[in-house]
């Protein structure tokens, strides 16, 4: 009897013990607060350790199971898809004494938004659009400086966007932060001693087309009166930190085409002198080719030559209602005080531009890249 009993309480004790390790490895498959652990231990080293996963919901983040994409740009560079949404985030320290060319390329991406971007707020240096976020965290003492970019995974289209009243959803300031906070952490990381911002509580209205006399942002100043046909602008929100800017303006009963005028300052500038000035042209601090015209002016805090353009519609020069006639003059005043404006607001010296005063305006032609 005994012997009976102590095998039928050897059968129940490694039944109780195999239901248990199959609970237990039930929980460590599915329970959240492993999947946090595994999702913390993978951060420490994914994209350097410098993601600010902390900013982020609750496993929004990497799956547990496998590590997304990342590469390594550089000795202190890093790209890397980050979450369930794959956002693509770009961290670096930018010294332009090491990057350059193709890393350059990689390190500040492209834009493909359709609306303009507004200026960080809260004491920020940055750029924010519907497609992406751009961070600059300058160090201290050095010529270099953090530079932190993210990918909005899914962004809504520009109608959902014009029908909040400040053009953004909620999830745009939520990478915003992130993006703040991981430029925080990476100069941390890096030993770079840098002066953050407050935490980002809202992010500047976004201006849409309006009539010229409301023109209060980057278009403000400029000589409308030269030209009857001018009736609307889109600017972007003025704000000493931001890295691109723009003007555009249109006469949208006589042409389609708009003129523009754009400022690019620290990384913006240098990618914007790579991608729109003409290969013959960058090495020249202004010049023309075509319809497009550039300047260029040393601004405080960066390394690089900030990049002013314009581009004047070649239609200005000859599209007229019947019985009207006329000639360009508003591109180039305008572009001029474009640049004075943006320039004493950005704190550049140095300033370059082509020369505008005998600007054959009829001849103008698109640049080829």
């Amino acid at each position: 009897m005994r012997r009976t009993a102590v095998i039928r309480w050897t059968s129940w004790t490694a039944a109780l013990v195999a239901l248990g390790l199959l609970a237990a490895g039930i929980w460590w498959r599915e329970s959240d607060t492993v999947a946090r652990w595994r999702f913390e231990e993978a951060m420490r080293t994914y994209c350097g350790g410098v993601l600010a996963y902390e900013e982020s919901p609750l496993f929004e983040g990497l799956a547990t199971n496998k590590v997304p994409n990342e590469q390594v740009l550089g000795p202190k560079a890093h790209f890397c898809l980050y979450g369930g949404a794959r956002t693509p985030v770009t961290v670096a320290l930018l010294d332009h004494r090491r990057y350059g060319g193709h890393q350059l390329r990689q390190l500040v991406p492209g834009s493909h938004a359709r609306m303009l971007p507004v200026p960080l707020a809260d004491g920020w240096r940055g750029t924010v659009d519907d497609a992406s976020v751009g961070v600059l965290l300058p160090c201290g003492d050095s010529r270099a400086a953090v530079y932190v970019t993210v990918g909005f995974p899914n962004p809504p289209g520009l109608e959902e966007r014009q029908k909040t009243r400040s053009g953004w959803v909620e999830s745009d300031r939520f990478w915003a932060r992130f993006a703040t906070a991981t430029a925080v952490k990476a100069a941390a990381h890096w030993d770079c001693d840098a002066e953050p911002g407050q935490r980002i509580r809202a992010l500047p209205p976004v201006s849409w087309e309006e009539p010229i006399e409301d023109a209060d942002g980057t278009c403000a100043g400029l000589p409308f009166g030269l030209d009857k046909r001018l009736d609307t602008v889109e600017e972007t929100v003025t704000g000493g930190g931001s890295l691109r800017e723009f003007c555009r303006v249109g006469a949208s009963h006589y042409f389609s085409d708009r003129y523009s005028f754009s400022a690019h300052f620290g990384p913006a500038a240098l990618r914007a002198w790579e991608r729109e000035i003409p290969p013959g042209g960058r090495g020249k601090p202004a010049g023309r080719a075509g319809a497009q015209l550039w300047g260029s002016a040393r601004c405080h805090g960066d390394h690089g030559r900030a990049l002013f353009e314009a581009f004047i519609p070649p239609e200005a020069a000859t599209v007229w209602l019947p019985g009207e006639t006329g000639k360009e003059t508003f591109g180039a005043p305008a572009f001029t005080e474009f640049v004075k404006r943006t320039a004493k607001r950005h704190g550049c010296t140095d300033l370059h531009l082509p020369p505008l005063r005998q600007l054959p305006i009829a001849g103008l032609s698109r640049p080829s890249r």
